[in-house]
Formats: C-alpha cells, structure tokens, sequence
C-alpha cells in the first residue's frame, strides 16, 4: 500500500493520489426529501436531491448545496440510486418539456429539485422502498404501501373532521405532517409515509387537511349517491363522542442496564396494564386489537418474542440502540429497568476555545426539554453505559456510534478535563470531521484561523524567501515556503513529499533563509547526498556557514561552533557520533530521504526521535512504501502524540480493513501535517524540460582508489606529455581520461586496486532516486557510456526486485524491446547505451532520465533526454546529470561550460591535436 497525500487540493482530488482512501472519502451520498412547501406544484410530487454527509445511521445535508447536473448526479450515484435516479430524471425530463418545452442539458440544467406526476407517485415510493433514502423534515421515511388507510368524515354536532383508519389505529387528517396528490393520494406521519385507499378527490383531501372541510349536508349527499365517497360517521352532541373512547398507549419496559430484555405496557389513561396479563380489568375494557397492533410495530423492530423470567422480549445487544430509537420517533413512551423515562437526542450545540498549546471543546446534548453535558454523556458511552441520567428519573438512549454525535469523542487524542475536552493543537488534523459543515459547531476566532489556514493555501501568509536566498520560486514552491513556515510559526511538524524533481530542497533553503536562527540546524542525509546539498547551499544561501560533519572532516567541537549555522551530517554518523550530536539543541532537524526513519525499530529511528529540535521535518517523495505503520513511524519521531501508541495505530489500521472510517481518521490527523504535491498537480507551473545536477561525493575507499590512479598519472603521464607533446601521447591520455571516469562510476570498471574493491557513491544515490520514482509509479530511462556499468546497474534492479529492459549495441529487436518499455506498465526502467539509444527511439512513456556518467558533448545527452522529450508527450520531463564532486567528471563540467568547442574536437575524427592545451590536459588530471 502507497499512500499520497495532496494536502491543497480537496476531498475528492485526495482519492486520485490515494485510491485505497477511496472509501473513505466517498462518505457522501445523494438523499431525497419530500418539499412540504412544493409538494403539489403544478400537480406534481417535488423531490429535494441533496448531497449528505453519512455518520453513522444519520444523513446531515451539506450546509452549502451545490448546483447538481445530471452528470454530477451520475458521479456521486451508488448502487441505491441504480433504479430511482434514471426514473427521477426522466419524470424531470417529461416536465420541463411540458411546462417550458426544454430539455435537460448535462452539465447545465440544476436538477437539485425534481418533479414527479401524480400519475407516478405510487411507482416512484415502490423504487424508495429499497433505497431508505426518502426524507421528510430532515427524518428519514418509512414507505408502508401494503397496510391499507381508510378516509372518512366524522361529524360532532356542527363540527366536521377527517379521520384516518389503518388497521386498529384511528386519528385525525390534520394530526398528519404531510398530504401528496396521487393515485392513489399518501400521507406522511411521524417517519411513517402511506397510502389513502379511499376513492376522494385531491381537492377534498387537501381542504381536510387543511381544515376547510365541505358542508356536512353536501357529504351526506355525495356519500348517499356514491357508494365509493368517503362514509360520514354522526355522533350526537350529549352523548360520548365517537372515537373518544380511551385508546392504549404503549410502553416498553426495560428489565436490564443495556435494554436487551423487556416487557410490553399498555397504558389506558392513568392506569398501565402488561400486555400479557390476561386477567379482566372491571374498569377498563381492553382494546385487544389495537394492544396487538402496537406488538406488531415492536416486532418490526430487532426485539423478538423470548420469554426470559418477567421480560417477554429479546433484542441483541448491537440492535438496541436503534431499535429503541425508532419505536421512540413513533412516540411510545420507553422505561429503563430502574423506571426512569428515555429520551431520543434532539440535538446538540458545541462551542471552542483556543489557548497557546489547545483546543478546549464544550457541549450540550439536547433531549427534549433536557439537556446535558456532552462530557457526562461521552463518560457514559465509554463506560459502556446503554443511558445515561439527565435529570431525576430521566435518561438519555447513547447511540450505539458515537460518531453519531458529529465526531469519535472517544478518540485517544481528547483528554476531559471537569466538563472541557482538551486537545492539543497539532491534534488538529483529528478534529476535521468535526468541523466539516457542521452547523452545530460553534468555533472560537483562534481556532477558525487556525482552520482556514490549514484547509487551504490562501489563508496562509506569503513569506517571501530571505534577502541571502539568491534563488527564484516557482510557484507552487512559493506555497511550499509558505506552509514550511506556518507550520514552524504554530510550532507544528511535517513531512514534505513533493515528487522527485520539483525542488523539495530549494523550498528548504528558501524556508531556511527566513528564519533567524539561535541555534543550528542539523541536516541529516544519505552519504551519497552531502556534497549535492553542500552544493545547493552554497548556490542558493550563501551567507550561511555551512558546516559537513562527515567522515574526517568530524573532529570539531560542534558545541563550541557559531550556533547560526547548518550542519550536515549523515545517518551512519548520526548512529556512530549520536553522543556527541544529542548534547546540542537544534533550531530545525531536518531528515532527508526520510525513508530511512520508516521503522520504528531501527536503531536510526530510536536515535533520531531522541534528538532536541525545536522544529522537525521530513523530505521524503515516499512517506508511505509498503505499510501505513511506516506513517506511524515517520510521525512518532516529528510528532509523537499525534498517533499515540504503536500497538493502538496499528489496531486501527487492521481495523481499517473492515471499517474504513478508522483509515479516514488517520488520514485526517496527518492531512494538515503532509504536502505532497504530485507533478501532475502542478504542471502548469511547470516548463516542458527540467535538468538537474546530483552532486556526489565519493567514499573513502572510492576517493583512495581514485587518487592513487591519478597520482601515477600525474607522476609518470604528464611527464611525459611535457617532454614530448600531446600529439605522441595521445591514446595514452585518452585511456587515462576514460579510467578515471569509469572509476567515478564504479572502482569494479578497472578492476581491484591493491586487492580492494570500493563501493561506488554514485551507483547509490541512483538506486536511491530509483526507488522513489518507481514507488511515484513513474518510468525511467537510465544512460551510461559503458556497458559494463549496466551491467552492474541491471544486478542491482534485479536485486530490488523492479522489471526492466536493456537495449546497448548488440539488442537485435530494438523495436520489440522499445515497445515493452512503452505499453508494459509492469516495466519502469530502460537501461540504455548512450550511443546506442541516444537517437531514433520514441521514448514518451519515461518520465525521467537519468544520465549516469557525463558525455563531452553536450548535443549528445540532450538528443538522450529528448527520447522521452518529443512531441506527444503533455507532461514534464525530469532530467538528472550524476556528476562525482572534485572529480574528472566536475572538470568535464566547467571545461564543456568554459570551451564549449572542446567536447566536439575531442572526439572528432577531424579535430587537431593541438586544440587541446597542456593547460586543458593539465586541468583535466
């Protein structure tokens, strides 16, 4: 698993740069709501299409509705909408064609609300049933298309109403939430939506619901000529009204702490009766068959009929809470085991306050007239309460996810402290979820700053680089240089995980150069990469000391140095000198290739989380390779309260496996800390062609072999040269010159040296460069004059396990082997011989090139960069020179800069002996 994190773009552009976060991110669905206020326009059903938030059972509509087309629709459709979506936008288009003869235009036409026919209102609640995605008033509907509903009128004395009839319950029209027009017409109660079987105009029903009834001698005459009118029932005015009988109510009854056993009440008026009782009550006479329809409703719940001592019901333990919770919204009344009333959460305010280091949280839960403490109520719920006491013998139903409260309470990051949740700021990242439109969540001034700069690049300041920076900014390094800084001004840490070739240590050095330091900065880097940022520092920030405390150049007392300085240094120094560096207190710590601190159990990864710095980052293109404990790792040294305990991350990441909202949790505490910007993110930003240099420093054992070389070159070769000429020596300094090179690339081109092989600088900072790009899932061309050296190259590829191809002078398929490269996405490196593949190949596939040892003639690496560089190709070419520092190869360099006619006559079959110098020779070894 590869995780990338674009921190400046939003939600959905994260899914791209990570697609095993794709569920995560995907919690937003479409939901469907009956418009009370457009219910009947223009004789049609309107439907409210809007995008919704999930948390766990509940949809919270996003607070700012965007414009929905039919294409947007189409994108965020799930399996649920398979079926309803093309019916709604096909009544839709029927519509607009009938009222304004248009039609719906793709990505033009709002389709936030859509209009249905009466004629198809009964067809479109039967596609609802399946989905549970139709709201009303912000519940979401029970669709009962089976039970059938009686209309009728009841007239008391001079007074006429409507009353409704579904199986043993009986109640008025205008108690109801909501009547439609269709055919049949439907009712909305409560979270309940039904039919009206009975055959009455939509006129009538409307004006009944409405309370603007007909005249009673008008419906005794309809009723009279038509058998199917609505029957009118007459009571008389000095005799009990119908309908007034007292009807039970129900109530269930607890018998344990978690709600799983109960029994079932029925009250009549002041007196409750257990359901079961079958002895006669003189006093009451029983409703049996409305007793038994209000069971009914229980058992549509997950409590079952079980018989256990005094309780007559079961519910398993999961299924409580929404079992409990719905029979709730039907308005029963609900008794815990100790007989204290249970209440539904209406709703819940949470207001902020920032101080220096945290984020203090207050609430109140809301239950009906109630309310409580969210601190007390989140207690409960860790105590694995089911209730918790809100008042005297009053108690509120914990949900069973406590992310139904907007956000995980629970979460190892939030301390409670009396009745405050306190987080600590670079928690931050945690909150998101809590945050994210949700009107229920009041934030202070300091905290909505912080918010706003952290979720997008506008509200951070621009910090322009120092007066000593002498380079220029791109700008996309410009927004790099200013979230380095936010984060040092918040005394925050991170990762900077731009791709390979977009500048992560100019955005460093510029960083740098804003800062006035009262202590060092200790860099720590691969060996292979200390001259390369040596280099870069004295390029780009001159005015800085700079000081390598490497190999033998480590014999300074570092504690005693000017404190306003950079020190570089590398990981095996870091483990071999860690006395020595941990009794200084770093301004910035700063891990390059950071990969190296990816396990926690290396002693690197010890070492360096024990290092004092006031301000930590990681340079890394690969934060995450093979695991997202790798994630936990690089946070435990920059951040170690972030993520908590090992054991506790590495539970959340199994259990992300099921349950992906525990990997979007770990994905927001780390977002804010985490810029990856990928090439594609910034191409505009970007020219078609980027060359770059590697500096490389070799090893001691490197650095001996190569200048015992040319020490007997230097005392046997230019003697000669200064006696005799150039012109007879020719092939002699031509071979010298090729040695040296090779050795630069590899001590094993010209064999042992005193019985020694060294190691090649070069070759490692290669594989290194080669790692990153493979894990970007890029594709690479590397070119060496020597075969020999791909030789070596290719042993290493294989080592690491990556699938390349080779072409040099002796591949008889050239075309095969270039057709692998460019459509087997399996492949990602072409080994190539500079003569042989630096013309007549179309290389577009590559996205870098990696030139390993340098050529004289600068035509001819440039012709080997644009293999990739040609016209088809829309993205950046990234092109990197190795060049081995106080080398042949740097000299080669600066020649070529200083006569840039000497790398065509070196090698050219024309050229003249003498228009190379002794001097140019002389340089040269």
């Amino acid at each position: 698993m590869k995780l990338k994190i674009n921190y400046i773009n939003n939600c959905e552009s994260h899914a791209k740069d990570f697609p095993e976060f794709d569920n995560i991110l995907r919690m937003e669905e479409l939901i469907y709501s009956i418009d009370k206020g457009r219910s009947s326009e223009n004789d049609t059903l309107v439907i409210n299409i809007q995008i919704a938030e999930k948390k766990g059972f509940i949809h919270y509509p996003l607070e700012n509705q965007p414009v929905l087309t039919q294409e947007r629709l189409l994108q965020l459709s799930t399996p649920k909408d398979a079926n309803i979506l093309p019916f709604l936008i096909k009544e839709e288009t029927a519509y607009l064609k009938k009222s304004s003869g248009r039609s719906i235009e793709k990505n033009r036409t709002p389709l936030n609300y859509i209009h249905v026919s009466y004629l198809a209102v009964l067809e479109v609640m039967k596609l609802f049933i399946t989905t549970g995605k139709l709201y009303f008033q912000g519940k979401a509907l029970t669709i009962d298309i089976y039970n059938k509903t009686e209309f009728y009128y009841v007239a008391e004395g001079k007074d006429v109403l409507g009353y409704m009839k579904t199986g043993s319950q009986e109640f008025t029209l205008s108690s109801c939430d909501c009547v439609i027009r269709g055919s049949p017409h439907f009712f909305v109660k409560g979270i309940l939506l039904r039919p009206i079987m009975s055959d009455i105009s939509w006129k009538d029903l409307k004006a009944s619901f409405e309370g603007k009834i007909r005249p009673l001698p008008e419906l005794l005459q309809e009723a009279e000529e038509d058998n199917d009118a609505p029957r009118v029932l007459i009571t008389e005015s000095d005799s009990s009204p119908l309908f007034k009988t007292p009807e039970p109510l129900p109530i269930l009854v607890l018998k344990d702490r978690l709600g799983a056993f109960a029994r079932l009440e029925m009250r009549y008026e002041t007196e409750s009766i257990d359901y079961h009782d079958q002895t006669k009550h003189t006093a009451i006479t029983r409703q049996l068959a409305v007793e038994a329809a209000w069971e009914k409703d229980l058992l549509e719940t997950s409590y079952i009929k079980k018989m256990v001592g005094t309780s007559h019901y079961y519910c398993p333990l999961d299924k409580v809470a929404k079992s409990i919770a719905f029979i709730l919204e039907m308005g029963w009344q609900v008794k815990d085991f100790q007989g204290n009333t249970v209440h539904l959460q209406n709703n819940i305010e949470i207001h902020t306050e920032t101080n220096r280091d945290h984020i203090l949280i207050r609430g109140k839960v809301h239950y009906d007239k109630f309310e409580a403490d969210l601190t007390d109520i989140v207690g409960a719920f860790n105590r694995r309460d089911r209730f918790a006491v809100i008042a005297p013998g009053h108690v509120a139903l914990l949900p069973s996810n406590i992310e139904q409260f907007g956000y995980d309470f629970s979460a190892d990051a939030i301390e409670i402290v009396g009745n405050t949740f306190q987080v600590k700021k670079n928690q931050i990242g945690a909150l998101t979820q809590l945050f994210e439109n949700n009107p229920r969540v009041r934030l202070d001034e300091g905290l909505l700053d912080l918010k706003n700069k952290l979720e997008t690049f506008q509200g951070i300041n621009t910090t322009l680089p120092g007066s000593g920076f002498l380079g220029t900014l791109r700008p996309y390094q410009q927004e790099g240089l200013n979230w380095l800084r936010f984060l040092h001004d918040f005394s925050f840490n991170g990762i900077l995980a731009d791709d390979m070739g977009l500048g992560k240590t100019v955005q460093l050095i510029a960083f740098l150069s804003t800062l006035t330091l009262s202590g060092p900065v200790l860099i720590v880097m691969p060996t292979s990469l200390i001259f390369n940022w040596k280099k870069e520092l004295e390029r780009f920030l001159p005015s800085l000391p700079c000081t390598i405390y490497h190999g033998s150049e480590r014999n300074m007392d570092l504690a005693r140095s000017d404190k306003s300085q950079i020190i570089l240094t590398t990981y095996t120094t870091l483990r071999l000198d860690f006395a020595i560096l941990s009794q200084i207190s770093y301004e910035c710590l700063i891990l390059d290739e950071a990969q190296a601190i990816k396990n926690a159990n290396t002693q690197t990864s010890k070492l360096v989380a024990k290092l004092d710095a006031t301000f930590r980052l990681s340079i890394t293109g690969t934060p995450v390779e093979n695991n997202l404990m790798e994630l936990w790792s690089h946070f435990h040294v920059l951040m170690p309260d972030l993520f908590g305990e090992e054991k506790a991350f590495e539970s959340e990441v199994q259990a992300g496996l099921s349950d992906p909202r525990f990997l979007r949790r770990i994905q927001r505490k780390c977002r804010p800390f985490l810029l990856r910007r990928r090439k594609e993110d910034v191409a505009k930003d970007l020219p078609e062609k980027i060359e770059q240099i590697v500096w490389v420093e070799m090893e001691e054992a490197q650095r001996s072999i190569y200048e015992s070389f040319l020490s007997g070159i230097r005392k046997n070769l230019l003697t000669k040269v200064s006696t005799d000429g150039l012109a007879k020596h020719r092939m002699e300094v031509l071979e010298a010159i090729m040695r040296l090179r090779q050795i630069c690339c590899h001590p094993l081109l010209v064999g042992t040296h005193d019985g020694e092989v060294g190691e090649s600088a070069k070759l490692e900072a290669l594989v290194q460069d080669l790692e990153t790009a493979i894990s970007e899932g890029r594709k690479i061309l590397v070119y060496s004059q020597f075969t020999s050296m791909l030789a070596l190259i290719s042993k290493r590829v294989k080592e690491a396990g990556w699938k390349y191809v080779y072409l040099d002078g002796s591949t008889k398929d050239r075309e095969k082997v270039v057709n692998e490269f460019q459509n087997n996405s399996e492949i990602s490196i072409f080994l190539i011989s500079l003569k042989a593949g630096g013309i007549g190949l179309n290389l577009t596939a590559a996205d870098y090139v990696f030139l390993y040892d340098p050529w004289w003639n600068n035509a001819v690496e440039n012709q080997a960069i644009d293999r990739a560089h040609r016209i088809g190709r829309k993205d950046t070419v990234i092109a990197k020179r190795y060049i081995i520092a106080e080398s042949i190869e740097e000299k080669i360099l600066k020649l070529k800069l200083a006569k840039s006619a000497l790398a065509s006559d070196l090698f050219d079959d024309a050229m003249t002996i003498s228009s190379l110098s002794t001097e140019d020779l002389t340089f040269l070894l």
